[in-house]
């Protein structure tokens, strides 16, 4: 799966909780996604939305401006899906997304979502690399 295919598949599937997602889907959903923010931070800086005297502020969110702002409302819900979905491939519920309210819960998703499909089948389909 490419980059293009990835983001696709997620704005796509942007409701759909259950099932599995791929390493490739998820990871170059990610680079897209920080891909397009920098972009947008880029975009506020030059028109004025933002007076920041670095880019790595608005990009990090010190700084947020309204386009920052409506795109990470947009795609909030794909992410979540598609992190969900993820995790779901390694054999774990989505529901420890819920782990990112700690600060060591972000580092743990972080790296399950690094991981290689556990199983071919699991309570949440068949393996999305094996369907092809």
């Amino acid at each position: 799966m490419n980059m293009k295919e990835a983001v696709i598949s997620v704005l796509t599937n942007w409701k759909n909780f259950s099932g599995r997602a791929c390493r490739s889907e998820f990871w170059y959903f990610i680079l897209a996604y920080n891909l397009f923010s920098i972009f947008i931070a880029i975009v506020e800086v030059n028109i004025g939305l933002v007076e920041a005297d670095n880019i790595f502020y608005v990009w990090t969110g010190s700084e947020i401006g309204a386009l920052s702002t409506l795109f990470l409302i947009f795609i909030l819900i794909p992410y979540t899906s598609v992190t969900s979905r993820r995790l779901q491939d390694r054999g774990i519920s989505g529901w420890w997304q819920l782990s990112y309210f700690t600060i060591i819960g972000i580092f743990i998703i972080l790296i399950l979502c690094m991981l290689p499909a556990k199983e071919d089948e699991n309570k949440w389909g068949r393996n999305p690399l094996l369907e092809q």
